[in-house]
Parts: structure tokens; sequence; C-alpha cells
């Protein structure tokens, strides 16, 4: 279903007229997550008196269009691309069909279902918020992961002490609090999900155990390889890997990349061996050559081009090496320069 189709219901709702946006029903909830249960979710209805409630109708539809930017004819549009498990681009908003993995559907069942059958929830394991829009038999899930902001009354302990003003005086605010509105950070429409925040994703379906299991089975893989050996320093390359954002580069590597990886490494380290070994020895021509490869020139640190043998430097950022690894190097059909793909 094409975000940007006149028929779909989260673009409907972008452009709903007000008379309309009265007519979209709203549902409040309030989850918290349960994993000793195989329910997953636990969920509170909230009831939003009639101000409240036209007011975060139109945040939405406000928030919808402050996701959409102006194509080439001028139109104001959503850009989506398909979700992987890299961060997603700046500006745009990830597609993730969930008929592609059947664990994360699960959960989102789950959650859909767990969202009539309402019990009650303590404010203080508030985990997000879902809001659900219908119109006619139509539905979409708005997730926002925010907790309750709790009343100074009902901590332990407060270094600030939050008042509000009553009458002629200032009182200690005894009341927790709830917001709504922001940017909108999660879709739910049918079995897609519509990612505008890769951490709300992960946090509300746990989908950062997705990431890890699939960087660790790669991480296997990869290590396993014949270009890995017992002078690869294999463990700091492993520890290397356990950070954010190596981690998910690590965990977006496919199958086919894989296997074109351990077949063509060879080849590739007599093609780095070359470069080296062509570089100019005039100045200008130097600093031209160097330029062009510069994207290649990281690589040299990681991988010994004589012996065909990853050797991982402790001192290093092994990121150019998991572009490398990714097949994220690419040649500009333009310019003919080696750049980094994102």
């Amino acid at each position: 279903m094409v975000l940007n189709n006149k028929d779909n219901f989260v673009n409907k709702l972008s452009e709903i007229e007000v008379e309309e946006l009265e007519k979209v029903d709203l549902s409040v909830f309030l989850v918290s997550k349960v994993s000793e249960t195989d329910a997953l979710y636990n969920v509170k209805r909230e009831q939003l008196d009639l101000n409240l409630m036209q007011w975060v109708k139109k945040n939405i539809k406000k928030e919808l269009n402050n996701l959409k930017y102006k194509d080439e004819n001028g139109k104001q549009k959503f850009f989506v691309s398909e979700y992987n498990d890299e961060l997603t681009k700046k500006d745009y908003i990830a597609k993730l069909d969930l008929n592609s993995d059947e664990a994360l559907k699960n959960k989102k069942n789950k959650l859909v279902q767990s969202l009539n059958r309402c019990s009650t929830v303590e404010d203080n394991n508030v985990k997000f918020q879902v809001i659900k829009l219908t119109l006619h038999s139509e539905s979409a899930y708005f997730i926002y992961y925010r907790g309750v902001k709790l009343s100074a009354m009902n901590k332990k302990s407060v270094k600030k002490m939050p008042t509000v003003r009553h009458r002629k005086h200032l009182t200690i605010q005894e009341d927790d609090v709830i917001e709504f509105g922001g940017k909108i950070e999660l879709i739910i429409l049918g079995d897609l999900l519509f990612v505008a925040s890769p951490r709300t994703l992960e946090f509300t379906f746990d989908f950062d155990d997705n990431i890890s299991r699939r960087k660790e089975e790669n991480l296997q893989a990869i290590t396993n390889m014949n270009f890995f050996d017992e002078e690869s320093n294999i463990s700091v390359f492993v520890e290397k890997s356990s950070h954010y954002m190596v981690s998910r580069r690590l965990a977006g590597i496919k199958e086919p990349t894989l296997k074109a990886l351990e077949s063509s490494f060879k080849e590739r380290c007599e093609e780095l061996k070359k470069i080296k070994e062509d570089m100019p020895s005039d100045k200008k021509e130097k600093e031209s050559y160097v330029k062009k490869y510069e994207v290649l020139w990281p690589l040299f640190d990681h991988i010994d081009v004589i012996e065909n043998k990853v050797r991982i430097d402790s001192e290093k950022s092994i990121e150019p090496l998991l572009y490398f690894f990714s097949d994220k190097i690419v040649e500009s059909f333009l310019t003919k320069e080696l750049r980094e793909a994102f």
C-alpha cells in the first residue's frame, strides 16, 4: 500500500477537512510491557474530553503533514524507503512489511489485540501511548514512546518540585501528567509499519533483540570465512562490533552479500594491492589519485593485501571495513569516484 496513494487512510487523514475530522473516532491507550506473559502488553484505555480529543486529532493531521516534503513538482508528499536494520535516512519514513517478519508481525498482532481487552495499568508502568484513529471501516495506530510524568507526591524523592497556580497560590502538582502531541514516531496500518523513529520500533516491539540476533549471526558467518585466522584480532573485531551504529550496520548485511564477500575477497585484495602499487610519484597526480580512492585507504589498516587476510588494527575504526563487507562502497556513474553508499 503506497503511503502517498489518495486512497491510503494515513494520507487521507493528512488531507482531511475539519468537518470530516470531527467524524473520526479517536481512542487513546496507555501501554505497559509484560514480558512474563504471552500477551506481552497490558493496556489501559483513557477517556478524553471533547476539546482535548479534537486537539489530538488536529495535531496528528498537522504532524503527518510535517512528515511531508515537496517533490520536484512542488507537491507535498511522504518520502518513503524500505526499512533496513541500519538507521533510517533523515527526512524519510521507513516502510516495514510485516509479512516478511513473522515474529514481529506476531508482536504487532498481540499489541492490537490487547487494545480490545483493557486492564488496569499503573501510571509508573506505562511505556508508550497508542492512539487509534478510525473512520468508517478504516483504522490506523499512532505510537509515541513516552510514559506518564508522575506527580511529585507519587515519587520517593524529588530534586525539583512542580507546582500549579490555584487561584492566588502556587500549590504542589498532585496529579500525574500525560502529554499528547509532538512528532509521530511509528504508524501501524494493517500489516505495514511506517517508521519515523527507529528507536520507537525497537522499544515498542523489542526489535533490538532481532537486530542483535542478526548481528551475531552475521558476525559468526564473517569471522568463520577463510580470510580470518588466529592473527586477525577477532576479539577486537567482535568488541568494536558491539557499538550501536556498527552493530546495526553488521545486522543489515544480507545473505547474498555474505556469499559475494566470501567468494570475492581475494579478488578485491588484488585490486587494492594494485591501487596502492600504482600510486603516482608526481605530487599533483598523487593528490588527485589519493582523493579518487580516499574511501579505500582506511581498508589498508585492517587488510593485509599480500596475504589476503584481515588484520584488525585495534587503534582504528572498523566502520570502513564494515562498508566493504556490506558492499556499500560504490562508484559514482557521474564522476566515477568511489564513495560510501548510505
